[in-house]
């Protein structure tokens, strides 16, 4: 009986000893290297390249300490630095890159070794780019606010916000679309009813009853119309009817198929199933009976125009050459050189109510008020003229609705605010054209806010590093 009790005793002190050098291992092989460590002779980098500034100008002990909050220090894995995950993300922005092309640059270029601190020998394998995925999840709106805000200390700690640039207040909206196709009926129902078909094949699978779904019918008509070079209204109708009642019929086969798994023995697999083929019955459901309607000829309010992005809402800006955009409005304002976000809406709000919001967020990030205001005829009434004088801003430029007077006869400052004021179309542009803002890459939650923050962000920091 002793003779046992040693032997397990042994073997348990054993596997203890094999874990502490497994472990031991494990953290020698994920410890970071820094960038000057590991050289035979530190390489000689050109300190106007626009990542060195970029990796001198930031505090990353602070910023670190500051993320450091959405880890638990006892849970998981050590976790990649700080440093490493932020600075691919202003990598990604700054050159529209996927993540994967991001964690490339990472292995091949050795400035942006220099922005990560990582040396080359641990570059080529020390992060997957799906570690940016579960990184923009974890730290989520929150998170790339602490970013955001360590970008708006370097700008004031190299004194770009100061002076009478940074009293000036310019103001306008933007639309930055979102990654959906354009929604037309025939193709709303062929999604709505491939997801059913999909949810069926897995209730399938985990014991729920075989039902006859139609599938290759339903497939036939949709391609036999999206064959067709011109379409009639009458053919339209006929298939938007025939997709509607395929799709009805599969959605009451996977409610059935729900409560046949509900009534069984659950385990994990089938309880994310249930959640998930839930949650997106609910939404199908509702596309359904907005379709219904619309077949009738009733107008529908708050239209889904996207299955897995049910709370974008079409924006009608009457805009060439794009009249309707899929996306969210951002309320953006121009502070000296510099594009800040202030707030996103995923309604199609009036210009004319965000102005308030507008000169709120100002007096956050400068604990004042603006003393020049320029906005477009968007924003223009008597109130809004009124609240700003009434907070104490000075000169104010808000054009009035109609068409301008040809005989103009303003004072000079507010021809000049005028001009000023075309300045954030410029910006706007440039947001669009060079930091993707013409089109947001995320489908995570919040993706939208992270995607347009990360990108001014981005924006910012280059605009600072060009100042020298």
């Amino acid at each position: 009986m002793h003779e046992i009790l040693y032997n397990n005793l042994k073997r348990l002190a054993k596997t203890q000893q094999t874990f502490e050098e497994a472990n031991k291992m494990y953290i020698d092989q994920e410890k970071q290297f820094s960038f000057t460590s590991g050289w035979f002779e530190v390489p000689q980098l050109d300190e106007n390249d626009e990542l060195v500034k970029i990796s001198k100008v930031i505090d990353w002990d602070s910023l670190t300490e500051k993320l450091a909050k959405f880890y638990h220090p006892s849970l998981g894995r050590h976790t990649k630095p700080a440093r490493v995950k932020v600075g691919l993300m202003i990598l990604k922005h700054l050159y529209q890159l996927a993540d994967r092309e991001t964690v490339k640059e990472l292995k091949q270029n050795m400035y942006a070794q220099y922005l990560c601190d990582i040396n080359p020998r641990d570059a080529h394998s020390f992060i997957d780019h799906s570690t940016l995925c579960y990184f923009r999840k974890d730290i989520g709106v929150e998170g790339v606010k602490i970013i955001e805000y360590e970008v708006f200390c370097v700008l004031k700690k190299l004194n770009l916000l100061k002076g009478k640039k940074s009293k000036r207040l310019v103001v306008d909206t933007t639309v930055v679309p979102s990654p959906i196709q354009y929604p037309t009926d025939i193709n709303h129902l062929e999604k709505s009813r491939r997801q059913l078909l999909k949810l069926l094949d897995i209730a399938k699978s985990l014991g729920a009853k075989s039902y006859r779904t139609y599938k290759r019918v339903a497939k036939k008509a949709y391609l036999k119309y999206q064959k067709l070079r011109r379409v009639s209204k009458n053919i339209r109708r006929k298939t938007q009817k025939k997709l509607l009642q395929f799709s009805q019929r599969n959605l009451k086969q996977l409610m059935d198929a729900i409560c046949d798994i509900q009534h069984s023995q659950l385990d994990k697999i089938k309880e994310q199933f249930l959640k998930n083929a839930q949650s997106k019955t609910k939404i199908i459901e509702k596309i359904l009976q907005q379709q219904k309607e619309i077949y009738k000829g009733n107008s529908v309010k708050d239209r889904i125009v996207s299955l897995w992005a049910n709370h974008i809402r079409p924006m009608v800006r009457g805009k060439y050459p794009i009249e309707v955009e899929f996306g969210p409005k951002v309320l953006l304002s121009k502070i000296s050189d510099f594009l800040f976000f202030n707030r996103l809406f995923f309604d199609n709000v009036s210009d004319v109510n965000l102005l308030s919001p507008s000169i709120d967020d100002y007096k956050k990030k400068f604990k004042d008020v603006p003393s020049e205001l320029a906005t477009d005829r968007g924003f223009y009434s008597k109130e809004n003229v009124a609240f700003a004088n009434s907070v104490g801003i000075k000169n104010i430029a808000i054009e009035k609705k109609g068409k301008s007077s040809s005989s103009d006869k303003s004072p000079p400052f507010l021809k000049r605010l005028r001009r000023l004021r075309c300045a954030i179309e410029a910006k706007i542009s440039l947001s669009k054209r060079k930091y993707g803002l013409n089109r947001i890459n995320y489908r995570i939650p919040n993706g939208e806010e992270i995607w347009i923050r990360m990108g001014l962000l981005t924006m910012n920091l280059k605009k600072a590093m060009d100042y020298g």
